[in-house]
């Protein structure tokens, strides 16, 4: 019995639009997931429209650390351990190795300005000034003075208790050329918090400068006879009747990111659209196919790209948003970044060395990418290579009564293979990711979703752009088209990993 469906095609609606459904908006997260796994795993993010080409986001972090153990190294000399940076101004007391630079976001959670912690050093010829017991905090991130100052930096004048005033802390102001903190490739920094600093005395007479802002003081003028009077921290009570305490303060870090343009156009003749093909509709399978590189593209941009680059000064801006950075040592993750951090088999290394690599190893880089236990969470996605999987399966299969845990992924936004570690400290479920090959298959990103958003421009989510170039030609020009971009947020619960052999 032949069937009538009047003008047109069974496949098409009756304005000859297709009926295939097309993966419009949030959709593109449910699309071919083998391919593009960041976008399909991130169907569990949220996706918040972006009003703007440029968007923007806070962050801040509690002042829960209390002690911490860090390296301290020349400026340089090894960009991911702690750098001990000379001030922009010269010239001035307190300007010589006063400013450190940690090795990952969540260390700065011990400080905020006009926190005072005990101070030592060890290793090698690593010392403090002479006199120097204590550190007072001055200044934490970009408020240091430093000629490019970062989020992870924290500036120190030196002090040690005062010799007949209880609860207060003398200035041990450095001389013109000498360094306040004397650093060694071996050198470890231990502080720890004990109070606050209150009411600066400028040789005894009181001044209107409390520890949270010296800084308007002019940090120059310190001399060893100025002091802090203190009268609070975890170690101290507080007498009945006491005035009220002295603080400490922090500010809250301003971050962005950008949207970026995908397009992918495809053209198919008017006889094309009309004659029949073994296995479908021709401009279907274009439809998919280029759905899939836009896809593609960008998953790869939010693997590698870099830096950020917003084209500011051109009429029609060609903006790259700033990706996770995976290779390279520009994108958004720093702090645990197998880039620039310490070589393998090193104390807080990313570097994982499969010659004699150990399980014991392997968690110690598992705790390092779980440092942060506050802004991130105690499960994290690491999409990498199969030759990543072969690796961590063949290690574990090495230790004694150990296994990775192996089952299908029942998400509906994911329906990828997924394998499970449980490591001494959090849980990691990895996924292969088919890009992470060739130069880039020593690579492994972890991806905590509890801090990644999908930010497409509003209006320019996913879409299919029908028939743009209207010039009388026998045929038609669609495209595919996306405008949006990554809220990648704390940025040190996210982790790039990499094997050596």
């Amino acid at each position: 019995m032949a069937f009538s469906y009047g003008t047109g095609t069974a496949i098409q609606f009756s304005d000859a639009t297709q009926r295939q459904v097309l993966e419009l908006g949030k959709k593109i997260h449910y699309y071919n997931p083998s391919v593009t796994p960041i976008l399909t795993i991130g169907g569990r993010a949220s996706t918040r429209v972006s009003p703007v080409p440029i968007f923007e986001w806070m962050e801040d972090e509690y002042f829960m650390k209390r002690s911490i153990k860090t390296k301290i190294v020349t400026e340089g000399a090894d960009s991911a351990t702690v750098d001990v940076s000379d001030r922009a101004t010269t010239g001035e007391s307190e300007t010589h190795n006063c400013v450190l630079r940690l090795e990952r976001q969540a260390m700065v959670e011990l400080f905020e300005v006009g926190g005072i912690y005990s101070a030592s050093a060890s290793g090698g010829s690593a010392a403090l000034g002479t006199a120097v017991t204590h550190l007072i905090c001055v200044a934490v991130g970009k408020d240091c003075d430093l000629t490019s100052p970062t989020d992870r930096h924290v500036q120190f004048v030196g002090a040690h208790a005062h010799a007949s005033i209880a609860a207060a802390y003398n200035v041990e102001a450095s001389a013109d050329g000498t360094d306040l903190i004397v650093v060694d490739a071996a050198g470890v920094l231990t502080l720890e918090y004990v109070a606050n600093a209150g009411l600066f005395y400028d040789a005894g007479t009181a001044t209107s400068y409390y520890g949270h802002n010296i800084g308007g003081f002019g940090l120059g003028n310190l001399a060893d006879a100025d002091y802090f009077a203190s009268n609070s921290g975890p170690g101290q009570g507080y007498a009945e009747g006491a005035a009220v305490g002295v603080e400490t303060r922090k500010k809250v870090r301003r971050l962005k990111n950008c949207t970026q343009i995908f397009r992918e156009p495809y053209t198919i003749t008017g006889t094309a659209i009309a004659a029949k093909h073994y296995g479908g509709s021709e401009l279907s399978r274009l439809q998919a196919r280029k759905l899939a590189k836009l896809k593609i593209d960008m998953e790869w941009a939010l693997l590698t790209n870099g830096a950020i680059s917003l084209d500011s000064t051109s009429e029609n801006p060609q903006r790259t948003f700033q990706g996770f950075g995976v290779g390279g040592s520009a994108g958004i993750v720093q702090s645990n970044n197998a880039d620039l951090a310490p070589a393998a088999a090193a104390a807080g290394s990313l570097t994982w060395d499969i010659s004699s690599g150990t399980l014991k190893q392997f968690d110690a880089m598992i705790e390092t990418i779980f440092s942060d236990m506050v802004a991130g969470s105690m499960k994290k996605t690491v999409f990498a290579s199969n030759k990543w999987l072969k690796e961590v399966t063949s290690m574990v299969r090495s230790g004694t009564n150990s296994q990775v845990e192996v089952e299908m992924g029942s998400d509906a936004t994911g329906g990828l293979r997924i394998r499970r570690y449980y490591g001494p400290v959090g849980e990691l479920e990895f996924i292969a990711h088919p890009m992470l090959n060739g130069s880039y298959e020593n690579y492994a990103l972890a991806v905590d979703f509890a801090n990644f958003d999908w930010r497409p421009l509003a209006g320019r989510d996913v879409q299919l752009r029908r028939d743009i170039v209207q010039d009388g030609s026998d045929g038609i020009t669609d495209e595919w088209l996306v405008e949006a971009g990554p809220e990648i947020r704390n940025e040190q619960s996210h982790a790039i990993l990499k094997l050596q052999a």
